[in-house]
């Protein structure tokens, strides 16, 4: 997420939509662009920054800024159906023992 340039970074571009009953119903956030902040967050969390080259290209060589947003699908059927469990919104069930293989 991209950091708000106030705070030190304690806070980033980001929103949610909360619906009542529901929760989070969508969330969604800018992505950074700034090369040498993800460069110095690689570093901060340990991470090693071979296995990120390819995106730090997209920054250096002229990635847009950009954002993203995800929806709820279940949790969107469940508000608009009334339906109380999001569990019973799910369009693929899952349970215990299930899997194929």
């Amino acid at each position: 997420m991209r950091a708000n340039d106030d705070s030190q970074g304690a806070t980033v571009a980001c929103f949610d939509l909360l619906v009542p009953g529901v929760g989070e119903l969508v969330g969604g956030s800018l992505r950074e662009e700034r090369l040498e902040l993800l460069e110095a967050a690689i570093e901060r969390h340990g991470l090693d920054k071979a296995d990120y080259a390819w995106y730090l290209d997209l920054r250096r060589y002229g990635g847009a800024p950009h954002g993203g947003f995800g929806l709820g699908f279940e949790r969107l059927i469940s508000w608009m159906s009334g339906i109380e469990s999001v569990r019973e919104c799910v369009a693929m069930p899952r349970w215990a023992g299930r899997m194929l293989l």
